[in-house]
């Protein structure tokens, strides 16, 4: 019983972790934008851009057969758009107002959903609001500097943070700075390493859970 009492505790641990997922922030090596977040749940990775939109989604193993939806009378609203890979399906969301930003987007991904900020919300309408069941949300408006509307201010329990406008510093202006609890820095010295001068200098605190990397696109 002792030996099963120190088991459970180790496989909530697993569990809770399919469930959470990873999370990966994929920055451009070029100008230190945040590009996509690749979000693993399960087998299953779902790449999410730095507006809110998913821009694609592929399983640990793709085999098997690969269908579309074909009914164009009835319906419309996914028509054309993928239907199956192997056993994974996919659907979209059917809404009766074809107005509203949500008609047609993704709506399943095998069993993990995608929920959808509505029409009601500003700025962040149409954007993606959950994946599974980890929360996004965006930056709203600044009174000061605007840069970052928009852009994503949380993945499940990640912030997301870019530099600002700074008179004295310019190195991180746009930039990602923090993802979580990585930290990223740039070369800021103007006069004796002018030549790295806003150019990444680190990037520190990558788990195995929450992490960054460059993508040289």
């Amino acid at each position: 019983m002792k030996h099963l009492r120190n088991f459970f505790p180790v496989l909530f641990l697993v569990a809770y972790s399919l469930v959470q997922g990873q999370i990966i922030a994929n920055v451009s090596a070029k100008n230190y934008d945040l590009q996509f977040v690749d979000i693993t749940i399960g087998d299953l990775i779902v790449q999410l851009n730095n507006v809110g939109e998913i821009s694609g989604f592929y399983p640990d193993n793709s085999d098997g057969d690969v269908d579309y939806y074909d009914n164009s009378n009835f319906d419309a609203y996914r028509s054309g758009k993928l239907k199956t890979i192997g056993n994974l399906k996919i659907d979209y969301w059917d809404i009766l107002d074809k107005n509203d930003r949500r008609f047609g987007k993704i709506k399943n991904i095998g069993n993990i959903s995608i929920e959808y900020f509505d029409n009601f919300d500003m700025e962040k309408t149409g954007k993606v609001k959950k994946i599974g069941n980890i929360q996004i949300d965006y930056w709203d408006k600044d009174v000061i500097d605007n840069s970052r509307l928009g852009k994503l201010k949380l993945v499940g329990n990640a912030s997301v943070e870019f530099g600002l406008k700074d008179n004295i510093d310019s190195s991180k202006y746009k930039k990602l700075i923090k993802f979580g609890a990585v930290n990223l820095d740039y070369w800021n010295d103007k006069i004796f390493d002018k030549e790295k001068f806003g150019k990444l200098k680190s990037i520190k605190g990558n788990t195995q859970d929450v992490s960054v990397k460059l993508v040289w696109q």
